[in-house]
């Protein structure tokens, strides 16, 4: 079978306003995302939760948040499939308009004065729909990305998706901080939290407006054209097909097929990201609750997490440049070896208390350790896959693999720090031990800059990609 990524000359040239579609409907998303987590911390703990304890009302809240990162993997299982089977552009505006609806419904629920119980676990559903969303987002963004790119430029475009994650959580920041500066307390507890919310709905619209003249993928196209397989509109030959039982479909799915085919890859992909995801929210969150237990002022430490954020708009993208000069691999090894070797430093400056060395320790550990893994890894992980399952292939295991070593990051550090006697040395172990975990799985894995598409469809592979009606 003919590969279809080895050969630029059957790649269109990039158009610009593909990656604006992809980094624009990222930030819409992650806007929303993030203002979740603004929100479980200043109202949803007092107006969803007000029977409780104020500090078991932040636990509930929290949890809440949480259930959000719990949803990915399935919504990137899901996705995955649909991206796979019926397109990258159709996921992309699914995913968008999804997280819009449930973060405008959030901007709209009723209070737990209002409705009771049921107020809390309308929330904790929406939050479910918002991380399923996610799940399949910031996959469609980059894979979109990647397969319009210029090979030579895979890594650099690639990245931009984390220039959305990144404003949108800024975006998010700023609404709330507009918002609780303009109001008195009691009035942002009544409305004004909802206003961030209900901005997403206009957001939203414009991002649509904005991917609906998206193009589908030329990978994905020829992929449809040569394996035969027809787009099902209406009535057709295949709306006469009898059912399949589950089984069948569940065994004929493209996430199984990424398994199966490549199982090393996959454990990869889980493994790959563990210094990236555990060092942001290391260093950008559980810093701030091991500054509180030590009595410290947080104020020099949230300025420097704002103005790193704003720096890593610059250092992901090049860092993803990098890699496609020096490859995949170096880079992403050489990040994680910097966030290693920054964490007992980092916390040892934050006991010092200097405002400048703070701020330094965050550039080092999140402008140049995480950034370096971040900006290098979306097109390692697209590039260990065909395309027809890539889609797929990366949703799952990239959402498992943030959900195992980067959602449960602040908690385990929390834990560690009190199992340690308030000794931040468990911390650092943690750290060292997935910063070693990424080490170890990128050097297993190839370098695949450069490098041709993984064969599709050869020998007993055959009926791993065949589509179902």
């Amino acid at each position: 079978m003919t590969q279809t990524g080895s050969s630029a000359t059957r790649r269109p040239v990039f158009q610009p306003k593909v990656a604006l579609a992809a980094v624009f409907g990222t930030t819409v998303e992650w806007y929303d995302f993030a203002l979740y987590g603004t929100a479980a911390a200043l109202v949803f703990n007092k107006v969803y939760f007000p029977d409780s304890d104020p500090l078991v009302g932040t636990v509930l809240a929290y949890g809440t948040f949480a259930i959000g990162f719990l949803a990915r993997p399935l919504g990137g299982a899901y996705f995955g499939e649909r991206g796979d089977t019926q397109g990258r552009k159709g996921v992309l505006v699914a995913t968008l308009l999804m997280m819009g609806l449930a973060t405008t419904a959030i901007g709209l629920l009723p209070t737990h004065a209002q409705i009771g119980a049921a107020a809390p676990v309308l929330l904790t559903l929406l939050r479910f729909v918002q991380g399923f969303a996610a799940g399949g987002e910031k996959t469609g963004a980059l894979i979109i990305l990647f397969e319009n790119a210029p090979p030579k430029w895979r890594g650099l475009l690639t990245s931009l998706p984390a220039i959305g994650t990144g404003t949108g959580t800024l975006l998010s920041t700023g609404a709330f901080a507009l918002t609780t500066g303009l109001l008195s307390e009691d009035a942002f507890l009544a409305w004004g939290w909802r206003i961030p919310f209900l901005l997403s709905a206009g957001l939203t619209f414009f991002g649509l407006w904005v991917r609906r003249s998206l193009p589908e993928t030329a990978e994905f196209q020829q992929v449809r054209q040569v394996q035969g397989v027809k787009q099902v509109q209406g009535a057709g030959p295949a709306a006469a097909t009898p059912p399949r039982p589950l089984r069948q479909r569940i065994a004929e799915s493209r996430c199984v097929a990424a398994w199966r085919r490549y199982p090393k890859e996959m454990l990869i992909v889980i493994g790959a990201g563990a210094a990236e995801n555990a060092g942001y929210y290391v260093f950008g969150t559980f810093s701030v609750t091991y500054a509180e237990d030590r009595g410290l002022s947080t104020g020099a430490l949230l300025t420097g997490i704002s103005l790193v954020a704003a720096v890593k708009l610059v250092t992901v993208p090049a860092f993803g440049a990098l890699s496609d000069r020096i490859g995949r691999r170096p880079v992403s090894i050489g990040g994680a070896l910097v966030l290693l070797a920054a964490a007992w430093p980092f916390f040892a400056v934050i006991d010092g208390g200097h405002t400048w060395g703070i701020w330094l320790a965050l550039f080092i550990t999140l402008g140049i350790g995480q950034s370096a893994v971040l900006g290098s890894q979306p097109a390692f992980f697209a590039e260990l896959f065909d395309t027809t399952v890539r889609f797929s292939a990366v949703g799952i295991a990239n959402n498992i693999g943030t959900v195992l070593t980067g959602g449960l990051a602040p908690m385990l550090a929390s834990a560690l720090l009190l199992w340690f006697d308030h000794s931040v040395t468990g911390v650092v172990v943690f750290i060292a031990l997935m910063s070693a975990l990424t080490v170890v799985t990128v050097a297993l894995a190839r370098e695949t800059r450069g490098g041709a598409e993984p064969a599709e469809e050869t020998g007993a592979r055959k009926q791993d990609v065949q589509t179902a009606p």
